[in-house]
């Protein structure tokens, strides 16, 4: 089974069981389709031939996901983020003839107010999986643990849908010496810190049910 059939069954299975959960004891779920824009990190390209490392950005683009939020308790929901985009490396990969790359965050977490109001703030965060997937067929994909956390706020349109603004810090974890992006032979990419980050905001729907 490929890694990504695994994250499809596995995510597909807990929200069935989460919505079991929460109709049986009569919590509110919601569900929020969202766009962004994605902020992107750095990575360190390795050519091998030259022995040169030089720094490499990700392009800026647009994302997009959903959220699945249900009642924990009276305040605090917990939340499944899954959020999506495709880039590409701001120059050429020395191993790869295709520079597209995709960038997949599955996190379960949570919310907590910190603000009541017109305008409610809250406080999110989660914990889970990044997954990294090149176009280049000859690349391997990667998959590392990772968290985020953020700020968001929902405005009410009616007592069924609200207008949902976010903004969100995610941080992949690698070890200094990781390499990444590999063939049979080489990687194209080294990390040189533990940490890997990028942000995101973005803008959705809330439907509650």
């Amino acid at each position: 089974m490929s890694i990504q059939l695994g994250f499809i069954s596995f995510f597909c299975l807990l929200f069935i069981s989460i919505t079991a959960s929460a109709e049986d004891k009569n919590n509110n779920i919601e569900i929020t389709p969202f766009v962004g824009y994605r902020f992107a990190g750095d990575f360190n390209a390795i050519n091998s031939d030259a022995e040169i490392t030089t720094n490499i950005r990700l392009n800026e683009d647009t994302s997009y996901g959903f959220l699945l939020a249900w009642d924990y308790d009276r305040k605090r929901q917990g939340e499944l983020l899954v959020s999506h985009y495709t880039s590409r490396f701001s120059q050429g990969l020395n191993l790869a003839s295709n520079d597209n790359l995709a960038i997949t965050y599955v996190h379960i977490g949570g919310n907590v107010p910190i603000s009541d109001g017109v305008v409610p703030l809250f406080v999110t965060g989660g914990l889970g999986l990044t997954h990294f997937s090149p176009d280049d067929s000859l690349l391997s994909d990667e998959t590392r643990f990772s968290f985020n956390l953020g700020l968001a706020t929902k405005i009410l349109i009616s007592e069924q849908i609200s207008l949902r603004f976010g903004g969100r810090v995610y941080a992949t974890l690698f070890n200094s010496d990781s390499q990444i992006f590999c063939n049979k032979q080489n990687c194209a990419v080294s990390i040189s810190s533990d940490l890997w980050i990028q942000s995101e905001v973005n803008v959705g729907i809330t439907f509650s049910f």
